[in-house]
């Protein structure tokens, strides 16, 4: 199912057939051709139909995206703060000294 860019959002629902009844199955309001492609996968041998939202659904449906930043920031943040705590606490028993010759 391909939809031009201006057409969304739009809900597209799957329905499953059987004895020439539908049975709803799912439903998703999309943003976007690639969330099309992935609900249409995900629901593969049912059949899909697409819909415009009303009025009503537009004013509530609210898009956020978060793209998540840092996550491997804050990792190499907490290591390199332990080990600097590890290194003090080394130096301040003597264990390090003992162990490597090294005084400062």
């Amino acid at each position: 199912m391909t939809l031009h860019p201006n057409e969304f959002p739009i809900t597209i629902q799957a329905f499953d057939i059987s004895d020439n009844k539908e049975f709803f199955v799912a439903e998703q309001i999309v943003n976007s051709q690639q969330e099309v492609e992935t609900f249409s996968n995900r629901y593969a041998g049912k059949v899909i139909k697409a819909k415009a939202l009303s009025s009503t659904e537009k004013s509530t449906t609210v898009t956020k995206t978060r793209k998540s930043t840092g996550s491997g920031l804050r990792v190499f943040l907490l290591i390199l703060i332990i080990l600097i705590i590890l290194i003090a606490v080394g130096f301040y028993t003597g264990w390090i000294q003992r162990n490597t010759g090294i005084s400062l």
